[in-house]
């Protein structure tokens, strides 16, 4: 009987271990453009059209310690400063920010990085070693550095966005960069001028995960490389295909995530305000999985979200629940599950990019999930569009997903509509010409 009772303590011990869940099972974080508008103090939370007020702010955090109490680690990839331009308020705003996160998740680990409204000089103004990057660094090392997982943060951050972290699951780190520098729309208003501040950017990612690799590594940007797919199909109607960055930062960067020896095994981004995701595949490699993180700030026409996610042991996304404000009150949207995926792998996204293109109940889903529940700017219409800048990275294989014949960015249709202006320019500029030549020839000049 001794025998049997310590055979049965034995076999319930191991029982115990073997379900306990580890440190790390707490579901992770991920919340994206924040756009804190520091001087709206409506008591109710903004809607479609504004940014994220205090109100809105607030209640998004109180739902975010209902559903995750205590996240490992939280991840943040950019944007927590509203639209309009407040120069002197930029690093209390971003204070403020961090000080509401760090207090209602004070064991977390943080993974913040910057977007382009972070800047007390503009949008897509902050250039390298500016003030603005000093003082951020001190404000966010607290966050980023807790329990030492990332030492030299203060140093790397303040020169250019970028730094190296541990994560709390082994054989796991993290790469943060700054990829401002590579958008067209990047104009150095503040820190060091000469400088070419985006292959500077990408020159810290190639240190970072050197060929060979034996650690996996997770990317950290803000900008997702490939196509605006709204301002293609809804601003410029398809005259061109509007790119998120520039094509030689680009193209290295996809090299570079693409690239198996380097390990990477998961890339985030925000920016888009929207849920989805995109595949890097530079040719050498299975899909690389990109998150694109969905926003807080409501201002495109999307209800404030925020995910929980299940990571497992390996550092693979397991689970993504996505929780979103609907005026009545937070409500989990949809899952992960809601597309079929059972993991956010690279193999997984692909079979799913294929099931949507033969789906539309499948596509409904994913429109639901894109604008967390609101009314979606993805149409049977303009399907197409999203579905290409899923995978289709560079300009001439979107216009080739989205069967637009064209050179370079410009569609065919844009060519003709270029040509038609320019040719109205001519016989404009013509007729005038002649006009003034008959004025001037006219007995009321004084001259014939």
């Amino acid at each position: 009987m001794a025998i049997c009772a310590r055979i049965w303590v034995l076999v319930t011990l191991v029982l115990v271990f073997a379900t306990a869940r580890p440190a790390n099972a707490a579901p992770w974080l991920f919340v994206s453009d924040i756009h804190l508008e520091p001087h709206d103090t409506d008591p109710l939370p903004r809607w479609y059209g504004s940014d994220t007020n205090e109100a809105l702010l607030r209640s998004a955090l109180a739902e975010m310690k209902r559903v995750d109490p205590s996240p490992p680690v939280v991840v943040i990839p950019g944007d927590f400063l509203g639209h309009r331009r407040f120069t002197r308020s930029a690093i209390p705003t971003m204070a403020q920010v961090a000080r509401s996160f760090g207090d209602a998740f004070p064991h977390a680990q943080f993974v913040l990085a910057l977007g382009n409204e972070d800047s007390n000089c503009g949008d897509y103004g902050a250039g390298p070693g500016s003030p603005f990057l000093r003082q951020l660094a001190a404000v966010w090392e607290p966050l980023v550095d807790r329990r030492g997982a990332a030492p030299n943060f203060r140093t790397t951050f303040a020169r250019d966005g970028f730094y190296v972290a541990k994560l709390p699951i082994p054989g796991l780190r993290l790469v943060v960069i700054d990829d401002i520098f590579a958008s067209p729309r990047f104009r150095e208003r503040c820190g060091s001028t000469g400088v070419d501040a985006a292959n500077e950017a990408l020159d810290d990612l190639d240190r970072a995960l050197p060929p060979g690799a034996r650690e996996k590594s997770w990317v950290v940007l803000h900008i997702p490389p490939g196509i605006d797919a709204f301002s293609t199909s809804h601003l410029v109607h398809h005259l061109a295909v509007v790119p998120f960055l520039d094509s030689g930062p680009r193209n290295r960067l996809v090299a570079i995530l693409g690239d198996p020896r380097r390990n990477v095994a998961l890339a985030i981004a925000g920016h888009t305000h929207k849920f989805a995701f995109r595949l890097v595949d530079d040719g050498a490699r299975g899909d690389l999985p990109m998150l694109l993180v969905p926003a807080i700030s409501p201002i495109f026409g999307n209800n404030p979200m925020f995910l929980t996610v299940d990571v497992g042991p390996d550092g693979t996304l397991r689970r993504i629940d996505e929780h979103a404000y609907d005026r009545t009150g937070w409500h989990v949207v949809g899952t992960s599950a809601d597309l079929g995926l059972s993991a956010f792998t690279g193999a997984a996204l692909a079979k799913l990019e294929g099931r949507l293109d033969a789906d539309p109940a499948l596509r409904s889903v994913y429109a639901r999930l894109y604008e967390g529940g609101a009314k979606s700017e993805i149409t049977p219409q303009n399907w197409r569009d999203y579905r290409c800048a899923i995978s289709a990275l560079t300009d001439t294989a979107f216009r080739q997903c989205s069967g637009e014949r064209g050179y370079g960015f410009l569609t065919l249709r844009g060519l003709v509509a270029g040509a038609a202006v320019a040719l109205i320019g001519l016989i404009a500029t013509i007729a005038i010409f002649v006009a003034i030549r008959l004025t001037l020839r006219s007995p009321g000049t004084g001259r014939s």
